[in-house]
């Protein structure tokens, strides 16, 4: 009798398990909701249902569509400038470019770039009050990406970025090679008019990039003081802000261009062991620590002071012309706590309305970072350094300023949600 009736009662208890009654008595999975949010971290949907009487779970998922990151940044032609000279200075070098690309340049550059945050969310609502199933306390967490931000030159700002990529070359190329012209026109076969030559690009272009300086000339024994030409390193440069603390160099580095000067003199370096004079030869701009700045020369020591707090940040386009900005550094494990409140919206009370409200811990140390080039290595390949410019940089443009703080709140978020949910059963 207990190997015939056995059978028949599990059958019977199956049975009422998928009939509706038994769905009503169940304490968990009695019904699904599905619903739609919206909120601070973005748009998001979920899939919601019972895990007892005074519990549900819901899973879905959120993303950010429609907050971007637009940076503009200024332009600064050589360094060191009075804004006046400056302005003089970049009208004159628009007007050559105009002629020389087509296209005109610019005293600024706009960025464009997405604040991407996609994320699997895993809730559980809390009823504490057990005649009111419309408040609840949830606890959770989300889970998605650490990359936050990436933004490059918007395409309106490239045509700015190849005039000044195509500039800053040219320039270079004048400061190595004083002889050469610029342009070859016999090499490209055309045949120039009388009187017209290019023997005098390499003297403007580098003469964008100029200032003068006094220096000690030792031709006679009594030395004279001489005015010479010193050289940025870009004709133009993008410019960020500043320092806020001393960057040392991870590596050696050296230099990727030579700045040879117009008019070399002789400095004194001591005497010999009957007192005379001895010199030498200066063919280089030398920087601050007095090394020549040649190609191939040592730039930065590695563990060397690099930059001191307060210097400017300068970067120039990299070899497509690009300057591109990144985001990175929060944890993908973000666990979540807040309270809500729901109501129905309609007479079968199957819709209902809710806002959450409550607080996202994305943790981690975020940082905003952009590349500055810096040289090359001992092989020559190109040398950049990382700036974030969440803990390295100051004094940025506004909009620039506005971001990075807005980056520095978000390792603890304010999370505020819709959301409208519909019963299927």
């Amino acid at each position: 009798m207990l190997l015939a009736t056995t059978p028949a009662m599990a059958e019977g208890k199956f049975h009422r398990f998928l009939t509706n009654q038994s769905v009503s008595d169940r304490k968990w999975f009695n019904h699904i909701d599905v619903a739609g949010t919206i909120g601070t971290s973005g748009l998001g949907f979920d899939v919601a249902f019972p895990m007892s009487e005074w519990a549900q779970l819901r899973v879905g998922g959120t993303w950010m569509p429609y907050f971007h990151f637009d940076p503009t940044f200024g332009i600064e032609v050589a360094e060191n400038l009075p804004k006046e000279i400056q302005g003089n200075k970049f009208n004159k070098i628009a007007d050559e470019m105009q002629g020389i690309l087509g296209t005109r340049p610019e005293l600024s550059v706009k960025m464009e770039g997405d604040v991407s945050m996609s994320n699997f969310k895993c809730l559980v609502d809390i009823f504490p009050i057990k005649k009111n199933k419309n408040f609840h306390v949830t606890v959770g967490f989300y889970y998605g990406n650490t990359d936050f931000i990436a933004a490059a030159v918007s395409p309106y700002s490239m045509r700015n970025m190849t005039a000044i990529g195509a500039l800053n070359s040219l320039y270079k190329k004048a400061l190595s090679d004083k002889s050469a012209s610029i342009i070859d026109a016999e090499g490209m076969g055309i045949s120039l008019p009388e009187g017209i030559s290019f023997e005098n690009t390499n003297k403007e272009l580098r003469d964008w990039g100029s200032t003068n300086k006094k220096v000690k000339n030792w031709d006679d024994l009594h030395g004279s003081e001489v005015e010479n030409t010193v050289y940025s390193e870009n004709a133009f440069n993008v410019s960020i802000g500043h320092y806020s603390h001393d960057i040392v160099a991870k590596e050696d580095i050296y230099y990727d261009y030579s700045a040879e000067l117009d008019n070399p003199y002789n400095e004194e370096i001591g005497t010999d062991k009957q007192g005379n004079p001895i010199y030498r030869e200066v063919r280089y701009q030398t920087d601050e620590k007095g090394r020549p700045i040649v190609k191939g020369g040592i730039r930065y020591h590695k563990g060397e002071l690099m930059h001191k707090a307060g210097d400017p940040i300068r970067i120039s386009p990299d070899e497509n012309n690009q300057v591109s900005v990144s985001g990175r550094g929060w944890w993908k494990f973000k666990p979540y706590i807040g309270v809500g409140y729901s109501v129905p919206i309609t007479k079968d009370r199957r819709t209902t309305l809710g806002i959450d409200a409550g607080i996202t811990i994305w943790g981690g140390t975020p940082a905003i970072d952009v590349k500055v080039p810096l040289g090359q290595d001992a092989a020559g390949n190109p040398v950049h350094s990382t700036v974030n410019l969440v803990k390295d940089a100051k004094d940025m443009p506004g909009s620039v300023d506005r971001y990075v703080k807005l980056v520095k709140l978000l390792p603890v978020m304010p999370e505020i949600s819709i959301r409208i949910a519909q019963r299927l059963w």
